[in-house]
């Protein structure tokens, strides 16, 4: 038999304890081994939470209240449970009557798997809906380019002055893809110039 942990957190504008800890007690908890924290459930840097999984050893078990407790987003708890999980120990969510070591536990967790899938799949799209908006507006993405309207116009004078290609990208910076490109937008603009003017 292992050892028995137990994780209790409340929110920054929460002050009581008392239902967790009675709870966590009442399981049979040693009020040494409950590790407090008063932190949001959105922080994933909680220094409680993460000396209790270091201590996890096989056959020992952590406690929680409810699995709120321990994360608010599905994909966050899932990674939780299975730190647990491959730390060889087993999860209880008292108010959930959840126990991972149990067939009904496992297939929670699957259900629970299957729902940290659809959340990631919905935050990718969503993400790649937004970047499609922004493109459409016109955002660009990327790091942004080193070849500007003065660079250009350094590059066109030393074409024209016969300055050796790796000299000037040495001197500006740049790549000798960039200066091709930057040569090569340079004279399609001064030619498309002249044809609108003649």
């Amino acid at each position: 038999m292992g050892r028995i942990y137990g994780y209790s957190r409340v929110s920054t504008s929460e002050q009581d304890w008392a239902l967790q800890l009675d709870a966590l007690l009442k399981r049979g908890v040693d009020d040494r081994d409950i590790f407090k924290e008063k932190a949001s459930g959105a922080r994933r840097d909680r220094e409680e939470l993460r000396r209790v999984l270091d201590l996890l050893r096989p056959g020992d078990e952590l406690v929680v209240w409810r699995l709120d407790r321990l994360a608010r987003s599905q994909i966050h708890l899932l990674q939780i449970v299975e730190e647990v999980e491959g730390r060889g120990a087993k999860l209880v969510s008292v108010m959930d009557q959840i126990d991972t070591s149990t067939a009904t536990g496992r297939m929670i967790l699957g259900v629970l798997a299957t729902l940290a899938e659809f959340e990631r799949n919905l935050i990718r799209e969503r993400s790649q809906a937004g970047v499609a908006v922004a493109r459409q507006r016109g955002v660009k993405f990327g790091r942004p380019s080193k070849v500007t309207a003065a660079v250009v116009r350094q590059i066109m004078l030393a074409s024209d002055a016969g300055t050796p290609v790796a000299e000037t990208c040495r001197t500006l910076g740049i790549s000798r893809s960039s200066y091709y490109m930057a040569l090569r937008s340079a004279k399609a603009a001064s030619i498309g110039e002249l044809a609108v003017a003649a």
